[in-house]
């Protein structure tokens, strides 16, 4: 198909459910969902699927489809059969294509994750009841980087706590807000590193003095025991973890809305989840209306 889509310049619609068009523009391959577009091309030596966002976002497919060859397939109304040996019609191609583009790097076995029982074969993941997490804004553009707060816990190097801030885009509300810079953050912190999907993910909601509480006797792990002991031990003392808080919430704590998250979503807990322990953790500042996002996990 290649060689057909070389000559082709204009745009050719190889699908189109109202939700998804999956095609051709200027010969390159595209999907369409909503509002977002992606646009799709391949490594085919190892293979890999690209899958290239508007708003910055990239995904790397591993073991996955040459989309040229994928979109040659639905367009005769054949089938593109997986490594997996999954068969997938156009739909699930795209179904795959739009899971997959919230990770920076998955393998398609992993993708492939969105073809679960409880969706129904032809169903759009809203009509299942499954709601997929999309981004609507690049993880560039939310992302904060605040040079007051970095300068603070920069002179923490021992520091085991990752932490990211994330700006309130409102394409969502209360819990489903604290998912979303979650997602965020994941995409920043974990990258191509670890495995993630913060669709699994569950919290609750916790008020600030289980946030910021003190070491309790039995030495589970928490926000401060993390900070003050990490598997390495330092010096730290609770007036420096007092301190990199008020970098973080510089207007206090009474304005806070926390959530503490499972953490059996991501490998990046694995190593905690063997010894030290694990935790992660969202903070809403309504005064500064932004996120700030707080991960730990770590082993000896």
């Amino acid at each position: 198909m290649k060689d057909k889509v070389a000559g082709n310049k204009n745009p050719a619609v190889v699908y189109d459910d109202g939700r998804y068009t999956l095609g051709l523009d200027d010969g390159k391959p595209y999907l369409s969902v909503g509002e977002n577009t992606y646009s799709l091309s391949c490594q085919p030596y190892e293979p890999c699927l690209y899958i290239k966002g508007e708003n910055g976002g990239f995904t790397v497919v591993h073991n996955a489809f040459d989309p040229y060859d994928a979109l040659e397939a639905f367009s005769k109304n054949e089938a593109a059969l997986s490594v997996t040996g999954y068969e997938y019609n156009a739909l699930d191609f795209c179904r795959m294509v739009e899971y997959a583009s919230r990770f920076a790097d998955i393998s398609i076995d992993c993708a492939e994750k969105i073809f679960d029982k409880s969706i129904k074969n032809g169903q759009t993941a809203k009509e299942s009841g499954v709601i997929l997490q999309k981004t609507t804004v690049s993880d560039e553009n939310r992302v904060i980087c605040d040079a007051d707060f970095d300068a603070v816990i920069n002179g923490y190097p021992d520091c085991v706590i990752d932490f990211c801030l994330v700006k309130n885009d409102n394409s969502a509300k209360g819990y489903d807000a604290h998912r979303s810079a979650l997602f965020q953050a994941c995409r920043r912190i974990m990258a191509d590193e670890w495995v993630y999907d913060t669709d699994k993910a569950k919290a609750e909601k916790i008020g600030a003095d289980v946030l910021f509480a003190r070491i309790n006797e039995a030495g589970e792990l928490n926000y401060r025991h993390a900070f003050l002991h990490p598997p390495y031990e330092t010096n730290y003392t609770d007036a420096d973890f007092e301190r990199v808080n008020e970098a973080l919430f510089p207007n206090g704590t009474k304005e806070l809305e926390a959530y503490e998250w499972t953490t059996d979503w991501s490998d990046y807990f694995d190593e905690g989840h063997e010894w030290w322990g694990a935790f992660c953790y969202t903070v809403y500042d309504k005064g500064l209306d932004r996120f700030a996002v707080i991960l730990a996990s770590a082993t000896d």
